[in-house]
């Protein structure tokens, strides 16, 4: 199920591993050496995508490495700013159809005591 959709990057819910599938590809010819690549992210670790892809690159990256077929491209991928501020739009549509689906539930952080 196709979640979102920007010129470079797809989004789709892939249910049977209960994970999300980033897929960058259609780039032009200086970045042609990212096109294919891809990462599928546990929806689990997915709140960790949320939050760094707005504020860390380099702890996206990180989540980013764990589910990537092409490890050696990802440094490249969260190093470009044309690329990364098109993840960081098609993260929160994502995101949105997630819950909006009823894949993810917003809950109240539990406090401490």
């Amino acid at each position: 199920m196709l979640l979102a959709r920007s010129r470079h990057w797809r989004i789709t819910l892939v249910r049977k591993r209960a994970a999300a599938l980033l897929a960058l590809g259609g780039l032009p010819a200086e970045l042609a050496e990212l096109n294919g690549f891809e990462a599928e992210i546990p929806l689990a670790r997915w709140n960790a995508v949320v939050r760094n892809a707005e504020s860390d690159r380099k702890l996206l990256g990180g989540v980013l490495l764990d589910g990537a077929t092409a490890k050696d491209r990802v440094a490249r991928v969260v190093g470009s700013d044309p690329i990364l501020g098109e993840l960081q739009r098609v993260v929160r549509d994502a995101t949105v159809a997630l819950i909006e689906t009823g894949v993810l539930l917003i809950a109240p952080a539990v406090e401490e005591s």
